[in-house]
């Protein structure tokens, strides 16, 4: 959103006017819609374009294809009727001692002179005896036999006299005293009379004169490739680019994955429209390439005329919402003025509520607004007074822990000038306890204070269960540490009233503090161990549950754990571990506080 924000021409801060948000507002609106629209708009023209340009680049793709087929289907006749000329036949069987071998010999030139005239198409004939001797018509110079290598003669013998076309062919000899890139196709001449082969027969296309059927105003950018099942170029408008593979390896792929198709296609880096058919019999494919800037061609004049468009559009727009913001903001802007003033302090200003419309009933809303304001800033002073009655009662009450302490210091100290040192210990150990548990209103204590609490507790219970044993261990260095009051008297109180007080023997109880690494961070861990009579895993999720008969137990730890977690988080609290007859051990983590001097002062002041 923020990105948003900064890309758009303005800013709707808070600063500005309500005017001047809606006008910037409607203009956006308008703009993105004819923005929207001019895209969609051209889309479809294109769209359109594209498609008749599809249909019509696959319908000049298929009249090639025809044309080709024509041409091929011609010249594949010709050669038939070599192959069952009565001339041909017996000049290459001559080795029956025939005595017409020179009127033969000119039957047969005159035959491939015929050829070269019947059909325009053939551009040269080569007839090959088996003995090695050639015949081929007028415009071929430098014919050998090593020149006729190129020629698939194995898969002629293996078609036994059926045509087999080659592609690609560059002759070392020479047609109209120039080398030339030929297509041709190729027979066994089989004898007539015994069937044996006597020769073969080589009739050459050029392949320029296949480009001419498809080369009439075609440019570089809008060009016809033939190509064979290899992806090399058979033909091209660019006789450099015949006997070439084609140079995009992703429209080789697509040529050699389809019959017929169309796509765009990226090529040289221009973006193609590529329509495809296939020369079946041939195994040969054409493909016509237009280029999508030349269906594009004129797209200027649309775009201006829709930019001429949205122009007005705009102007229009801003004009009427300039007229409209103002007859609706007005109201607003009064009601505005009233409310600042309202904020000021003059609570004796109302605004306008004359009409019926969301204005108007705001407008009443904030007048009654204003009005409840006004009886509850005279609830408050009178609350006010109230309070200040309060706190001189608390103060006045806190006077009597006070009193409390005063008169436990006095009775021991009568205790001490009687002689009854059990008496002023006890006595000690009572006024300490009630001062840390009080704590002059305090809520947080340091770890010091809690084992000092504890100590004067575990005294006390010692004298009234002779055989109660207790150990305090808290670690070094955490006398500092702050934790809620009256935290761990009443687990320890728990322990031995509900674990150990019944056992014949006595029991003991060990009250731990250390710091343990929780969840990644250090926490302040206290541990209360008793050796009792424990509990079962049933009695432990009552406990939790409340439903347990021991209610004082469970309030006790349940307390702890709700004045843990309200104030710290769910991360911290009580953990319960105990089986029947082996004790109860319950872990109370803690965050780490530590006091600051400036809280040690304030204590100090207290």
């Amino acid at each position: 959103m923020k990105r948003l924000r900064a890309l758009l021409p303005f800013s709707f801060s808070g600063k500005q006017p309500l005017r001047r948000k809606i006008l910037l507002s409607n203009i956006l609106i308008v703009s993105l819609a004819l923005v929207i629209f001019m895209i969609s708009i051209q889309r479809i023209v294109f769209n359109q374009t594209l498609e008749r340009t599809t249909a019509s680049s696959q319908q000049e793709v298929k009249l090639v294809k025809q044309s080709m087929e024509t041409v091929f289907q011609s010249v594949q006749n010709f050669t038939k009727f070599v192959l069952i000329h009565q001339d041909t036949q017996k000049l290459l069987s001559r080795d029956t001692g025939s005595s017409n071998d020179a009127a033969a010999l000119k039957s047969i030139y005159n035959t491939l002179a015929a050829m070269l005239e019947t059909e325009p198409n053939i551009d040269s004939v080569i007839i090959e005896s088996l003995s090695g001797n050639l015949y081929y018509s007028s415009n071929l110079t430098g014919v050998t036999r090593q020149s006729l290598d190129i020629y698939p003669r194995e898969a002629m013998n293996a078609a036994r006299g059926g045509a087999v076309w080659a592609d690609s062919l560059t002759p070392t000899f020479l047609s109209g005293m120039q080398h030339k890139n030929m297509i041709s196709v190729g027979r066994v001449i089989m004898s007539m009379e015994k069937g044996t082969p006597l020769g073969y027969i080589y009739v050459n296309i050029d392949e320029r004169t296949l480009a001419r059927l498809y080369h009439n105003e075609q440019t570089r950018k809008n060009s016809t490739l033939v190509i064979n099942r290899n992806g090399r170029i058979v033909s091209a408008n660019e006789a450099s680019s015949v006997n070439q593979p084609l140079e995009e390896a992703s429209l080789a792929r697509w040529a050699e994955s389809v019959s017929q198709g169309t796509r765009t296609q990226q090529v040289a880096g221009e973006r193609y429209l590529v329509s495809l058919q296939s020369l079946a019999p041939y195994d040969w494919k054409v493909i016509h390439l237009v280029t999508i800037s030349e269906l594009t061609y004129g797209y200027w004049k649309i775009a201006l005329l829709l930019a001429g468009f949205g122009l007005i559009s705009m102007l229009s727009a801003a004009i009427l919402s300039v007229v409209f913001t103002r007859r609706l903001t007005r109201p607003l802007s009064r009601l505005s003025e009233v409310i600042v003033e309202v904020g000021n302090g003059n609570f004796d200003r109302r605004a306008a509520a004359d009409s019926e419309d969301e204005v108007g009933r705001l407008g009443a809303t904030f007048n009654e607004m204003v009005e409840h304001i006004q009886g509850l800033m005279g609830r408050v002073e009178a609350e006010e007074k109230t309070k200040r009655i309060l706190e001189l009662r608390l103060l006045y009450s806190q006077i009597k822990p006070h009193f409390l302490y005063n008169t436990l210091d006095t009775i021991r100290a009568m205790a001490v000038m009687s002689g009854e040192k059990e008496i002023s210990r006890i006595l000690k150990a009572l006024g300490e306890f009630y001062r840390i548990s009080l704590s002059n209103g305090q809520e947080l204590i340091t770890v010091a204070q809690e084992q000092k609490h504890l100590e004067s507790y575990l005294y006390i219970q010692q004298i009234r269960f002779s055989r109660l044993n207790y150990r305090i261990s808290f670690e070094p260095g955490l006398e500092a540490c702050q934790v809620p009051t009256m935290l761990l008297q009443p687990l320890v109180e728990n322990a031995i009233h509900h674990g150990i007080r019944g056992m014949a023997d006595g029991g003991w109880c060990e009250i731990t503090c250390h710091i343990e690494r929780t969840g990644g961070q250090n926490v302040l861990c206290f541990t209360v161990r008793d050796n009792g009579k424990g509990m079962s895993q049933e009695q432990q999720r009552l406990i939790w549950s409340g439903h347990d008969q021991g209610e004082r137990y469970s309030f006790g730890l349940r307390n702890i754990q709700d004045r843990i977690q309200l104030r710290f988080g769910e991360a911290y609290g009580i953990a319960l571990a105990s089986e029947p007859g082996s004790g109860v051990e319950v872990k109370l983590r803690l965050p780490l506080l530590w006091r600051t001097n400036e809280q040690e002062e304030g204590t100090a002041r207290i």
